[in-house]
């Protein structure tokens, strides 16, 4: 039966419609279940979608676009749905006739007669097969997100405007100290120290007002009230010209790195105040063109330049100037050493900038590499050597003269003992008269022990320690001694030992026989300085008087004794002396000439000084 032309009318003009449309359309018979609903009708979007004819697809059922990946669960719902009569929309996975697979979004509605019995069915399809791409790509892109925002290094957060958190990560959970559902309760302002709140909320709003990214370095404080610095970079989310809605922080913990700068910071300070309270120079060149990167206060001290010209391109020129010709060659030559790796300690005189003082300098120097080992400055620690060198030097003349003194002791004690040997009677007499000529001998080194350096014995001091000895102070005081001559006649270490014997045999001998000896008498010790010949001589008189003397007792020994010997023939010999000996009815009358220095200008004065010059101050004998 033909319809109403009309009706006719409306078909033709649907077909154009449905033909012109740029959406997939299908029309099927009302059956649902197997065969199924039979294609009555497709448009030219269809075909283009599946890839199929018209005259293919007419008459065939839609189960033939289903394949593999094509969701039961779906067609399970929408076969419900049409068994109620009801529409249905949904999305599947097609495939087109060559096998390609698809993404549809689709709709299906009921197609009813004017008794609204179900007459077929109509389907609007859309491939949605880029967008589902899209929206995999994203969610993948979200996930590779979620993962780096939730496992990265550094510290993330999303916070609103007001500073609200919004999403936060583990390692910002780790660095504040709380949990991930504390924080999401909390804000910036409850983490942070209330010093740095003002400046985290002008970086919030730098950061909104320009669109761009904001850094501070702040303070957070954990609930056990530890410290914790970070850098956060604060930046905002949306798209260029959108109103941000919320902020990205990153916030990179930088508590190791100021408690580094601090450690770093106090060390130095440890270093200055080392440098400043060493008395040593310390100082630290750059290896490559030896310019001074530091230098302490002494360094200006010793070296007379000031600190403030220190570092210049041409400060070692300038130092270098300072070095005596004669050690330039030998402290430039320890630089270079020290530049190629080793730590050289070398000795130097310079001639000091401020006032042209020579002092030594003790320099130790020695390389400072980098992390890869090379060497990249150079230290040093100046000692102003000036005085030790000093010290030294007196040190090797001490030595020097000790080993003198010991050999010419050493050969007084030998002779003595030799000429004691020969003259003595028995071994107890040996003993007898060799220990009192070693007290003699000690009391003579004891004064030397005592003296400063450079200091002699006088002669004056060597004659009242011997008297004194033997009991003179008595004797001085009596006036039965006296002694007269210039104080302060110096006399040579060398000449002293030997000296000291001649002196001690003639006191000896008066204490036994002479004018020290119960049997009375006077003493009268002189000396004087005065030329002879040219040659400045100490001229010692040994006058005794008035001593009541017993002819055979007091009868010269054979050969005329040790102390006669002594003076008659060892001084002579050993010190050049010229002496005179005579035994005399009331005492022994003695006296030595000594020869002093040559060339000794302080003799000369003495001598021009007048018959008593005082403390004469020129020197005895030679050494």
């Amino acid at each position: 039966m033909t319809g109403s032309p009309h009706e006719e009318e409306d078909t033709r003009w649907f077909r154009r419609a449905a033909m012109a449309t740029g959406h997939a359309i299908v029309v099927t018979g009302p059956e649902i279940e197997r065969p199924g609903p039979v294609i009555r009708f497709v448009n030219a979007a269809m075909c283009a979608l599946t890839g199929y004819a018209e005259h293919e697809l007419l008459g065939a059922t839609p189960r033939i676009l289903q394949g593999p990946e094509t969701d039961r669960a779906v067609l399970a719902a929408l076969k419900d749905a049409l068994r109620a009569g009801r529409g249905y929309a949904g999305e599947a996975v097609n495939y087109r006739k060559n096998g390609a697979r698809y993404v549809v979004d689709w709709t299906i509605d009921p197609i009813r007669d004017a008794a609204g019995a179900i007459e077929g069915w109509i389907g609007v399809q859309r491939d949605i097969t880029a967008e589902r791409g899209r929206d995999i790509e994203r969610a993948e892109a979200d996930a590779r997100l979620r993962a780096i925002f939730s496992t990265a290094s550094v510290g993330l957060s999303e916070v609103d405007q007001h500073g609200r958190f919004l999403r936060v990560n583990q390692e910002l959970c780790r660095l504040l100290g709380r949990g991930e559902a504390e924080l999401l309760r909390l804000g910036v302002a409850d983490v942070t120290r209330p010093a740095y709140l003002a400046p985290s909320f002008a970086a919030v709003e730098r950061a909104l007002a320009g669109g761009r990214t904001a850094t501070l370095d702040k303070c957070y404080h954990r609930p056990d009230g530890t410290v914790v610095w970070a850098n956060s970079s604060i930046t905002p989310l949306g798209a260029p010209g959108d109103p941000a809605r919320s902020l990205l922080v990153v916030t990179i913990d930088l508590t190791a790195r100021k408690r580094a700068e601090a450690a770093l910071r106090e060390s130095e300070e440890l270093f200055r105040q080392f440098g400043t309270a060493s008395a040593d120079a310390l100082w630290v060149r750059d290896a490559r063109d030896l310019r001074v990167e530091y230098a302490s206060p002494a360094f200006e001290r010793l070296y007379g330049l000031p600190l403030a010209t220190v570092g210049a391109r041409d400060d070692l020129r300038r130092v270098a100037r300072l070095i005596l010709p004669a050690d330039r060659a030998g402290a430039l030559d320890a630089v270079r050493r020290v530049r190629a790796g080793a730590t050289v300690t070398a000795e130097f005189r310079i001639r000091r900038a401020e006032d042209g003082a020579v002092r030594w300098v003790r320099d130790t120097a020695f390389p400072i590499r980098d992390g890869e080992g090379r060497i990249h400055r150079i230290g040093g620690i100046s000692e102003d050597a000036t005085a030790a060198k000093a010290s030294s030097d007196r040190l090797e003349v001490l030595v020097a003269e000790l080993q003198h003194r010991t050999r010419n002791l050493l050969g007084v004690v030998r002779g003595l003992s030799n000429q004691l040997i020969a003259s003595s009677a028995s071994l107890d007499d040996f003993a007898g008269r060799f220990d009192d000529r070693l007290r003699a001998l000690a009391r003579v080194n004891g004064l030397l022990a005592r003296l400063s350096e450079g200091d002699r014995i006088t002669f004056d001091e060597l004659a009242r320690s011997e008297l004194e000895s033997l009991g003179g102070a008595d004797w001085l005081g009596s006036g039965r001694v006296t002694m007269t001559g210039p104080t302060g006649v110096r006399l040579r270490s060398s000449t002293v030992q030997t000296f000291a014997l001649a002196l001690h045999e003639l006191a000896t001998n008066a204490l036994k026989y002479g004018a020290l000896s119960p049997r009375g008498g006077r003493l009268a010790l002189d000396w004087r300085v005065a030329t002879v010949g040219g040659v400045p001589m100490l001229h010692v008189t040994w006058q005794e008087s008035g001593v009541a003397r017993d002819p055979v007792a007091d009868a010269p020994a054979p050969g005329g004794g040790y102390g006669r010997e002594l003076i008659e023939h060892a001084l002579p010999y050993q010190l050049g002396a010229r002496t005179r000996f005579a035994l005399r009815d009331d005492g022994v009358h003695c006296e030595i000439a000594l020869p002093a220095s040559r060339g000794s200008e302080t003799a000369r004065a003495a001598l021009d000084a007048g018959p008593d010059p005082g403390r004469a101050g020129h020197d005895i004998g030679e050494d």
